[in-house]
């Protein structure tokens, strides 16, 4: 004669919530051997223990209740454990390596912030980068609207074609256009990565760098200080401004606050 158990100690015995086990008999993976008409008391026989353990078993290796559902159905067929098992070693593989990416990104981005800020906010100086590998998206923008709107297909084609989906953006900023002109012009997008064979490099050498915090909307105060700052010293430069968006942020008031980095090179 088997021995009953109460849902309140199998709930103890094998540290499952009780709305945890109410909900596996919900769903027809786990009926509790007898109900009581009653009162509809569940009570769980030994018989049960060991399926209750296959559950937690294959739950910790993160498998689906439908596909647990599905191998206990099957009397645990060996073949039908052998190919989730299998398939499950391939979810998390991909899993780990996308978690390693998130991480890659994080440290990047922590290492990003925390040497450039250490120059200070609204400051101009010159700080020497190696060669930057970066995908490009000739994207011209004339406005920021513009440029909300086509950012979105470009993380749409990152994340679509998994070319690092992590990766900084920013962008071209015709510096032309800004010193004749008093615009900013977007001439396309940049997403830094890894990719060696990636044919977009900007240049090692030393930048005029700028970092601030806040809005894009005002960004064109910043350029113009660089601008003032590179005519006062008579430096020449090269190439187009870099913007590259460190990290979106907004304040207490739900406005934009982003730490955003302007550069270009000098000659």
């Amino acid at each position: 004669m088997s021995t009953y158990f109460t849902i309140g100690e199998i709930s103890k015995f094998f540290n499952i919530p009780i709305k945890t086990l109410r909900y596996y008999d919900e769903i027809d993976l786990l009926k509790p051997a007898r109900v009581n008409k009653d009162n509809k008391y569940r009570y769980y026989s030994v018989e049960q223990f060991i399926k209750i353990d296959l559950i937690k078993h294959f739950k910790a290796t993160g498998m689906s209740l439908d596909v647990v559902k599905s191998i206990l159905n099957s009397d645990c067929s060996i073949e039908l454990v052998l190919e989730n098992i299998k398939l499950q070693s391939k979810k998390l593989e991909y899993k780990i390596n996308e978690l390693a990416n998130v991480k890659n990104y994080l440290d990047n981005l922590d290492k990003n912030i925390s040497q450039n800020i250490e120059y200070g906010l609204d400051e101009i100086f010159i700080k020497y980068n190696d060669e930057r590998i970066y995908m490009n998206y000739d994207v011209v923008s004339t406005n920021l609207e513009e440029l909300d709107i086509n950012l979105r297909d470009v993380i749409l084609d990152l994340e679509k074609n998994n070319k690092e989906a992590y990766s900084q953006t920013g962008a071209t900023i015709s510096y032309d256009i800004l010193k004749n002109e008093n615009k900013i012009l977007y001439k396309g997008f940049k997403a830094f990565c890894n990719d060696e064979n990636n044919v977009n490099i900007l240049p090692k050498g030393d930048y005029i760098t700028l970092i601030f915090e806040g809005s894009l909307i005002d960004s064109v105060n910043h350029y113009k200080k660089i601008l003032d700052f590179i005519e006062e010293n008579n430096i020449e430069v090269q190439g187009d401004f870099n913007e590259v968006w460190i990290m979106p942020k907004i304040d207490e008031n739900l406005k934009e606050k982003s730490l955003v980095k302007i550069e270009i090179l000098k000659k």
